[in-house]
């Protein structure tokens, strides 16, 4: 019967030890996981209150046509496609302020591209369910989980993608997808042009 006892007693403390562990560890994850979220936070406010460096004004140039270039560090020009590409960049420049070149003048400098969404943003294709979230120079990561989207960027998420046509899809690189709050990447709150397309 002593026995009995003893080994009952052993296995409630190691249930009990068992119970705390377990506990500890959701507790733990739980922790982590909130975490994970507010710096996912973080980071969007930091897309949303992005403020580009005074000197990138003057590597805009237009054409007479309101073709809008950048000026990169490899002495290349690169296009803004779309409007909405622009403004994710440059926002706070109304397109009229930039100074107008002729076109053979801006001709003179060998075209590098097309220049892609400012990491952090978040786009949609017409024809692609997929809400991807722009990670760094054009790499974009699927980001499905609607709970998570709500979660990171609020109950309006959706007015903050940025809608762009198939064709210039191309121009983007589609890698691997985030499915939780813990594959989220970390978007810069201070990029240029230049660094994100790595030219300097």
């Amino acid at each position: 019967m002593k026995k009995f006892y003893k080994y009952f007693i052993i296995g409630v403390v190691i249930l009990f030890i068992s119970i705390i562990g377990i506990m500890g560890l959701l507790t733990l994850g739980k922790n982590s996981e909130t975490k994970q979220i507010n710096n996912a936070k973080k980071q969007a406010a930091n897309y949303q209150n992005y403020k580009f460096a005074s000197a990138e004004f003057n590597k805009l140039k237009r054409s007479e046509s309101n073709d809008i270039y950048y000026y990169g560090a490899d002495g290349k020009r690169y296009i803004f496609p779309t409007i909405e590409t622009y403004k994710s960049w440059f926002a706070q420049i109304s397109v009229a302020d930039i100074m107008e070149y002729d076109l053979n003048k801006l001709y003179e400098t060998p075209l590098g591209g097309n220049v892609t969404l400012r990491p952090g943003s978040l786009m949609q294709t017409p024809t692609d369910p997929n809400i991807y979230l722009v990670v760094s120079n054009g790499q974009i990561s699927a980001i499905n989980d609607k709970a998570l989207l709500t979660e990171v960027y609020g109950a309006d998420w959706q007015k903050k993608v940025i809608n762009l046509e198939n064709f210039y899809f191309t121009n983007y690189k589609v890698i691997k997808p985030i499915n939780t709050v813990f594959e989220f990447p970390t978007i810069p709150a201070q990029i240029t042009i230049d660094e994100d397309k790595g030219l300097k």
